[in-house]
């Protein structure tokens, strides 16, 4: 999976970058849901049966949105969408697109529990071919799939297979 530099752009990129992206909201951001205690969080990676600490990233809510702020201040605003299974489906708006000085939304799911939040990585890569192609997913590489097609997100997000998680967040 792709990883750009910035823990933001891990946290969240991570999550979303090799994943699934869309070049416009998928879910009306006045529908975002109250998820996460504003707050400052660490961020932590997992690589196997390891977790290395990653760096801090500030969290503010204004109304359905939250702006993710990574320690060099860069802002990403997030909303998140209940899902089956307790998990929220994170629409993350303002990301890069490779190639381009575009930017558009990228996805990422969230168990959020308390103080601490897991971050878990939809590989488009790994999902199902005949079930990405139902949706009507724009595959445009192995790490690159865009669902601006997809008519249901809501059920699209709950069906798909997902990793260990990549990340976890945890509020001071």
């Amino acid at each position: 999976m792709r990883r750009i530099g910035l823990l933001l752009a891990i946290a969240l990129a991570t999550l979303v970058s090799g994943c699934f992206g869309s070049d416009r909201p998928m879910f009306p951001p006045e529908s975002g849901v109250p998820a996460l205690e504003p707050g400052r969080y660490a961020v932590f990676e997992q690589y196997g049966d390891q977790e290395k600490p990653s760096e801090y990233m500030e969290i503010r809510q204004r109304g359905s949105v939250y702006d993710f702020v990574d320690e060099k201040d860069a802002i990403n605003p997030v909303t998140f969408h209940p899902i089956a299974g307790g998990l929220h489906v994170a629409q993350v708006g303002g990301m890069p697109r490779s190639g381009t000085d575009k930017t558009g939304y990228g996805f990422a799911l969230f168990n959020i529990s308390g103080r601490e939040v897991l971050v878990y990585v939809v590989e488009c890569g790994k999902q199902d071919k005949a079930m990405l192609e139902a949706a009507r997913v724009e595959v445009r590489s192995q790490y690159e799939c865009f669902i601006d097609n997809v008519a249901d997100p809501t059920a699209f997000f709950a069906a798909l297979k997902r990793s260990d998680p990549p990340s976890r967040m945890v509020r001071d």
